[in-house]
């Protein structure tokens, strides 16, 4: 047998047979990268192989015929979030507006809702998503195969397909991510499309591919750390999927906010803090300044997100506008990164107080404008008890400045936060809570903040 095996290798060699070797993925950054294509039988008919061609990186045909959101849907974690894939391209829709087929039709509601809901678990799984429109369909031949009447009793093919496109567009502005509107980019060009009216071409893949290719380029870069920059520091944009908290209007301030009232608690709703003039650029920002905590009342004033979050990737800037000026970002209300302009002690700027040294040298200064960028992980708890700190990395105004720091208790007392007077803080319990800043009677500003909420599975909040 084993001399059988060696003459059928030789024989393979001598004829130029590729003997399947080891898998082999390409890297980005040295690392493996893998992009999925997520869809129906328009998926399914070969733009994964050609889009594969154009970035030079693993992409994964998770395309099946006859699916609708619904079913992609039910195998989003087997064909999809299993294979933990950097990037995932997706776009349903052509079997959802089947209303000729009520097995197969997925209502106009329920096909956002699936979308919405297949792009935040990726967007939950650390992927970035690109999201695609159906493209349009000539009705001559679509209507050889599919019953004319039953869309003309919803007001037609073309009514139907300009719905669901909508549905997808409105989902990709509600998650922040990058849109490719096949049905625009597609509808005055014919040739991409094959004789069923639905389906592309050899050349119609390669068109799909390399419009796909345009959105997912500047991702690739971004996760392989290239143009991370981009999300990091003053000024950045949102990350795919981000919810923003804070935009410097009252209307957002009253709506995502409201005080936490913890035992030194001593103002009232509606929310006293202002909204003032950006002191350098236009618009608006929020200023902490609360009668309340005059004097530098300690938890009298803070206020909190009304939504509460476990893991998560943070932007928020901040400008001290006077010396000695002091407030705080509180994590899952508990933990501190301190803001206290010209403190570099282990109680000082940028620190994760009392846990960590302050990386004073970032801080641009009083007068202008500074960010934290920050990825999240909760503590991890067993049958109750803690059985791993709470930990972040975190930029400070574009500088790494902490990488991995464990964070072990809550610091201050009760008028802290959650779990503050639990324990003198070290009694850390296993409930989520909402972003806190922190007013003490200076005048420190905020704006641009935007949260993504991420699952860090393993200890590692590296970005």
């Amino acid at each position: 047998m084993k001399l059988f095996k060696l003459l059928l290798l030789a024989t393979l060699l001598v004829n130029g047979v590729a003997i399947a070797q080891p898998n082999r993925l390409p890297t980005v950054a040295g690392k493996s990268f893998t992009v999925v294509c997520f869809g129906d039988s328009i998926t399914h008919a070969g733009y994964p192989a050609e889009l594969e061609k154009i970035l030079g990186v693993r992409v994964v045909d998770a395309g099946v015929n006859g699916n609708s959101s619904r079913e992609g849907l039910a195998r989003l974690e087997r064909d999809v979030l299993a294979r933990k894939p950097q990037i995932v391209a997706l776009f349903f829709g052509t079997n959802d507006g089947r209303v000729d087929a009520p097995k197969k039709h997925v209502p106009l509601a329920e096909f956002e809702k699936n979308i919405s809901t297949i792009v935040e678990r990726c967007l939950q799984s650390g992927a970035k998503v690109v999201l695609g429109t159906m493209p349009p369909i000539d009705p001559v031949p679509y209507f050889t195969r599919h019953v004319k009447k039953d869309f003309e009793a919803v007001g037609g093919l073309e009514n139907q397909v300009r719905e669901y496109r909508a549905a997808t567009l409105r989902v990709a502005s509600a998650k922040n991510v990058p849109v490719v509107d096949l049905n625009q980019l597609l509808l005055k060009d014919a040739t991409w499309r094959g004789p069923d009216g639905v389906h592309p071409t050899k050349d119609g893949n390669r068109v799909i591919a390399e419009l796909f290719a345009k959105q997912i380029k500047p991702l690739i870069g971004d996760s392989a750390g290239s143009t991370s920059q981009r999300h990091v520091g003053v000024g950045a944009k949102p990350v795919p999927g981000a919810e923003i908290i804070l935009d410097g209007t009252r209307k957002m301030l009253d709506e995502k906010w409201t005080y936490w009232q913890g035992p030194g608690f001593g103002s009232s709703l509606p929310i006293k803090w202002k909204i003032v003039a950006d002191p350098v650029d236009d618009g608006t920002v929020v200023q902490t300044d609360d009668p309340a905590a005059a004097g530098g009342k300690f938890g009298a004033a803070d206020i909190v997100t009304k939504k509460a979050y476990r893991d998560f990737r943070l932007h928020i800037e901040f400008l001290v506008n006077n010396p000695r000026g002091n407030s705080g970002v509180y994590l899952h209300n508990r933990y501190e990164i301190q803001i206290m302009d010209g403190d570099k002690t282990s109680h000082g700027m940028g620190a994760v107080i009392n846990e960590s040294e302050s990386p004073y040298d970032a801080y641009n200064g009083v007068g202008k404008w500074n960010a934290y960028d920050i990825n999240f992980r909760a503590a991890r708890f067993k049958n109750g008890k803690r059985v791993e700190n709470a930990m972040l990395t975190m930029y400070f105004n574009g500088v790494k400045a902490h990488v991995n720091q464990s964070i072990s208790q809550v610091w201050g007392g009760a008028n802290s936060g959650i779990d503050g007077g639990n324990d003198d803080g070290k009694g850390i319990t296993d409930t989520p809570g909402g972003l806190k800043l922190q007013c003490e009677g200076h005048d420190v500003r905020y704006r641009n903040a935007w949260i993504r909420e991420i699952n860090l599975e393993k200890a590692d909040t590296d970005f």
